[in-house]
């Protein structure tokens, strides 16, 4: 009872700090993120971003609309002082009102911290760590990205459940955001309206008409009258959204920086809570049941004695909420000494205010406590209003007390096998995500994060460390290979309409396709020799399928971002993002020596390889302790939440079982003490302990049998609907559901066989000597 009693109070608790992600927030409730979202050529679009052109244009054109700002993610960032080199996250750019916009306290020397490009504004936690104070901090020239940079503002911490998690930000203009055409897509806008929308579809029609107002494209914003008006066709068109600030955590939108979760997840924690709950009351009631069966004369003799039911009954119900609330107050030790390990092992960071802990704690106590009394008052008044007579004689209980525990087998079981199938499922989808061929060579490459190093330097250091046969190839990026690329429009040959498709843009160098081996299907790979690549694209099947037209796309022109390209290779698709997503047009473009590095290295020479490299870095006079992940690790935590949600099941997976075989265990025992005589009499009549023990455990094994045949069709429509999330998912095989059935019978018969062991070998003098 006091575990599951821990375990609701950990389920409560993560599904409540899920929940409140952005309601700290005052105006939480007038802030909406814009989005894209539609159809392109068919496939489903999502889109956190829009065009930095937009903020403006739908603050000018909606009267509800009194303020927008616009963010923009651009990776990973470190500043670097004197000598030291601070990690910072996420580096954001955004418009100066961004605190003012969400209300957060921000330390600044001047009115607007962000009236230069270089201004950047870091969080207080940082501030008093590395430069001992906020005023300290105020004003000092450190190094971003190779440039020198001012500190011109202190922003307070973003608190845990805001949505974006940063430690520092930068002013847009240093982006050049006015440059972006209506075209580019990679900024994020928040607008605040004048009251809370009750109209969001109204909303959403406006926010569309102004863009394409604006935007130079076949379709005519301003004289739109409905939804139709402002679709290409019917299978390619994009309208903008506003997503409410509360419902961003449980979004699923690409190229999102957000914190994002899944609903599926919560509603899991409440269910297998409930579950856990069910299991954990059923045993007690059932054990209450035994105990109660054992004191029959007990009751009998108070009865003689002048009790009556209703002071029969108090007394159990009081003996049960004893137990109850010490069962609880064990629960809540277990809960705090334990919490923070349990958080370490699901990789969960939650953060619940303490009044806000104090008031789910007594809401818990209170539900529980009226749940315990209700599920117990039946068999406690039952026994109370036994005839004193049939208690003296400890009558045996008809069949309907027999049904009843039956029934509660089979429901421990029915929930238990329920949890540990989803388990087994859970377990099998992200062990395919993690394994499954991507197209790619994801294994023995070391991404480093080298911002902070000037170009020349960085050159250097690549070049170098590549004279060493243990590193097999170099290759950076401009993206986080692995993360969202950015987004564009495309065109092939000329701009009209039945050219265009959307795609994604991925910047690399020319050692980019060797490091992770993808396969070249037509032309050719770029050079490193051919500057003129640096104008030059290659696609992938994806991308090459939206062409229309008869022919080889090679040799021809791509036009993106108001440039045209020469198509020089096809590459073969591989999953550049989480397997979430289906396969989608991907253009890969041509840099050189870029922040984002990737070390190929030989096989069993990772040792050497991360030697190599810190040697390198200490030639080059760099101090700070080498920062670096593996490629596959960043792939795993695609699925971070679903990581934790295995954990999360294979944790209740266990408590359940144990909680339903100390209840089977309480059945068994309740059993046995109805039929002692029986055994007794079948000894003496000559009876072998086998068969006292296949007589008695061949109803528990028949019950779990049946509760394992009703959980199955559940579980499997519960990971059916689950496994719809993923574009890629694996089979709900056949031979899970039979060894899972297989491990529940067995689990059910060694707890059982303890105690029929034991019944089968008393003397049955011992049950027959006072007949």
């Amino acid at each position: 009872m006091s575990v599951s009693f821990a375990v609701i109070l950990f389920s409560v608790g993560y599904v409540y700090y899920e929940t409140s992600f952005d309601k700290c927030i005052p105006d939480h409730n007038r802030i909406y993120r814009c989005l894209m979202q539609g159809q392109l050529n068919g496939n489903e679009a999502y889109f956190a971003v829009t065009s930095s052109q937009m903020a403006e244009a739908v603050l000018n054109d909606i009267p509800e609309i009194e303020e927008a700002i616009r963010l923009t993610a651009r990776g990973e960032a470190t500043i670097v002082y004197n000598t030291e080199t601070i990690e910072m996250r996420t580096l954001f750019f955004a418009d100066p009102e961004v605190f003012d916009f969400f209300d957060f306290t921000i330390h600044k020397n001047i009115e607007n911290p962000f009236e230069s490009p270089d201004n950047i504004a870091i969080a207080e936690s940082i501030a008093k760590q590395h430069f001992g104070s906020v005023e300290n901090a105020l004003n000092k020239v450190v190094q971003l990205r190779g440039e020198d940079c001012v500190i011109a503002g202190v922003f307070e911490d973003l608190p845990q459940n805001f949505h974006l998690q940063t430690k520092i930000i930068q002013s847009i203009d240093e982006v050049n955001p006015d440059n972006d055409g209506w075209g580019s897509q990679n900024y994020f806008t928040y607008v605040k309206t004048s009251a809370p929308i009750k109209d969001i579809d109204n909303l959403n029609f406006k926010l569309t008409k102004s863009v394409y107002t604006h935007y130079d494209a076949d379709l005519d914003g301003s004289a739109a009258q409905n939804w139709e008006d402002l679709k290409y066709s019917d299978n390619t068109y994009i309208f903008f959204n506003a997503e409410p600030l509360t419902d961003i955590h449980f979004g699923k939108h690409r190229f999102d920086p957000a914190v994002t979760s899944s609903k599926t997840y919560v509603y899991g924690a409440i269910i297998l809570a409930i579950f856990i709950l069910l299991i954990s009351s059923f045993n007690f009631i059932n054990l209450t049941i035994a105990n109660l069966s054992t004191r029959f004369k007990e009751i009998g003799i108070r009865k003689t004695n002048g009790a009556g039911s209703k002071q029969i009954a108090k007394q159990f119900i009081i003996e049960s909420i004893l137990f109850w609330v010490t069962g609880f107050v064990i629960a809540f030790l277990v809960y705090r000494v334990g919490e923070v390990s349990l958080y370490h092992y699901l990789e969960l960071e939650l953060s619940i205010d303490k009044n806000a802990l104090i008031i789910l704690i007594a809401l818990i106590f209170t539900g529980l406590l009226l749940f315990n009394s209700v599920a117990n008052i039946l068999p406690i008044t039952v026994f109370a209003k036994k005839e004193t007579l049939a208690l003296i004689k400890k009558e045996t209980a008809k069949k309907r007390s027999y049904l009843l525990k039956d029934g509660f087998v089979v429901l421990q079981f029915v929930l238990s096998a329920i949890i540990i199938l989803s388990s087994v499922f859970v377990q099998k989808q992200i062990n395919f995500m993690v394994n499954k061929d991507r197209g790619y060579d994801k294994e023995n490459v070391i991404t480093l994060s080298m911002w902070d190093m000037p170009p020349e330097t960085r050159s250097t250091f690549i070049e170098e460390i590549k004279k060493h046969t243990a590193i097999q190839s170099v290759s950076t990026s401009d993206v986080y290979f692995g993360d969202d690329p950015s987004m564009n429009g495309a065109f092939f040959e000329t701009q009209e309409a039945e050219n265009y498709f959307h795609t994604t843009i991925l910047p690399v160098d020319d050692e980019f396709f060797k490091t992770f081996n993808i396969q070249l299907l037509k032309g050719r790979f770029f050079e490193k020799e051919r500057k003129t690549d640096f104008k030059a694209v290659l696609l992938n099947e994806t991308a090459a399928k939206e062409y229309q037209k008869a022919g080889s796309l090679i040799g021809k022109k791509l036009y993106v971002d108001g440039t045209y390209y020469d198509i020089i290779g096809i590459v073969k698709d591989f999953n550049y993002r989480s397997l979430y997503h289906a396969l989608q047009p991907l253009i890969i473009t041509r840099i050189e020596n870029f922040g984002n590095v990737f070390v190929k290295v030989g096989n069993d020479q990772i040792a050497e390889a991360l030697e190599i490299i810190r040697n390198q870095r200490k030639e080059l006079g760099l101090t700070k302790p080498l920062q670096y992940s593996f490629h596959d690790e960043i792939i795993a935590k695609h699925y971070l939440k679903d990581q934790q949600a295995k954990k999360m099941l294979l944790f209740l997976s266990l408590v359940s079982v144990i909680i339903a075989c100390v209840g089977l265990y309480a059945i068994s025992f309740f059993t046995i003490i109805k039929r002692t005589k029986e055994i007794g009499i079948r000894k003496v009549n000559g009876a072998k302990v086998s068969e006292i023990l296949t007589l008695l455990n061949k109803d528990f094994i028949k019950w779990v049998a049946l509760a394992f045949l009703v959980a199955t069709p559940i579980a499997w429509l519960a990971m059916h609907k689950w496994l719809e999330n993923f574009a890629y998912k694996t089979n709900l095989s056949w031979w899970i559901f039979a060894l899972a059935g297989m491990l529940a019978l067995g689990i059910a018969l060694l707890t059982v066989s303890w105690q029929s062991w034991r019944a089968a070998t008393r003397n049955p003098v011992e049950a027959l000597r006072y007949e």
